[in-house]
């Protein structure tokens, strides 16, 4: 059985600042990751709030960051994780390759995915016209008309990126006001290639083998409409990737994962970090400065723990 001092799942911000930690910690460091490092800094197209870094890509943050985790030695590893058990002073990690880990301590960070609309053709039309990812697919609708869905700031940043591929966004929210910040909504408005319809909910994706329309309802009036697109973005929120987790009793009923100040679960030797926990803000800062954190609170808690066991 392949064994660590900890195994952090999950190679975002939080995932990889926390392996940094870790590893200059002279703790034996495992990072698993199911899909690219970075998570979805890997498809954001711009960043201008990670301090002293400026105006850059998310790819280029992510790349740097693994980058360090590599010079630094931390051993990387795919890994799909179905499972952990509590074993006590020690938890196993399970995967869907069936390998299994065991480690003293664990560090989730596995981040989200995006909400759907659960409206009907949205499943059927997902990569035919509906998507989740601006700079993904955002070349396919090249001078096209294109929706947005949501009203936050990464529905309205995303589309301010679209403008600049798309020949006309009409952006759909179901609350009667956007909820992104100032900045980002002067921005969209000023674009040029942007309407908005407040107010209005998803009502379904129609076509037969692509997008052609979006059917949308005014919550109030009842009036439906039919927007013809050949694409739909939707950016309506979050949901934590906690299904491995479920058993250990560490998750809210939103299974966003609760932890203390110090990054802690319920579970001794299990901490959450970034997007996956229950938290306030969302940011590849606070993902960093949570990774940090829990990484110092493991440290201290291996080396009561090898006490203990010496």
């Amino acid at each position: 059985m392949n064994e660590y001092d900890v195994i952090i799942i999950g190679a975002g911000p939080g995932g990889m600042t926390a392996a940094l930690y870790t590893q200059r910690a002279n703790l034996k460091t495992l990072m698993l990751e199911k899909a690219a490092p970075g998570g979805k800094m890997m498809t954001t197209w711009e960043v201008e709030n990670y301090t002293g870094l400026g105006k850059v890509s998310g790819f280029e943050i992510s790349e740097k960051m693994f980058n360090h985790t590599q010079e630094l030695g931390v051993e990387y590893k795919y890994g799909d994780v179905t499972k952990i058990i509590d074993l006590g002073d020690y938890k196993e990690i399970h995967t869907a390759s069936n390998e299994v880990y065991k480690t003293k301590a664990v560090i989730i960070g596995t981040g989200t995915v995006p909400r759907g609309t659960n409206a009907p053709g949205e499943a059927r039309l997902t990569g035919r016209g509906v998507s989740w990812c601006a700079i993904c697919d955002g070349a396919f609708f090249k001078d096209r008309d294109i929706v947005v869905v949501g009203g936050g700031n990464s529905a309205i940043e995303e589309a301010i990126y679209l403008t600049k591929i798309v020949k006309h966004i009409t952006v759909v929210n179901i609350l009667e006001t956007l909820q992104a910040d100032a900045k980002a909504v002067t921005l969209a408005k000023e674009t040029n290639k942007m309407d908005f319809m407040l107010g209005y909910e998803v009502v379904s994706f129609n076509g037969e083998n692509q997008l052609e329309t979006v059917t949308v309802k005014h919550a109030k009036t009842g009036e439906v409409t039919d927007i013809v697109a050949e694409g739909a973005f939707v950016f309506i929120g979050q949901v934590p990737e906690t299904s491995f987790a479920k058993d250990l009793g560490i998750t809210n009923k939103w299974g966003y994962i609760v932890t203390n100040q110090k990054m802690a679960t319920a579970v001794d030797g299990i901490y959450g970090i970034g997007d996956v926990i229950e938290k306030d803000l969302r940011q590849i800062i606070t993902a960093a400065s949570d990774g940090s954190i829990a990484a110092v609170e493991v440290s201290k808690y291996i080396e009561k723990l090898d006490k203990k066991l010496s």
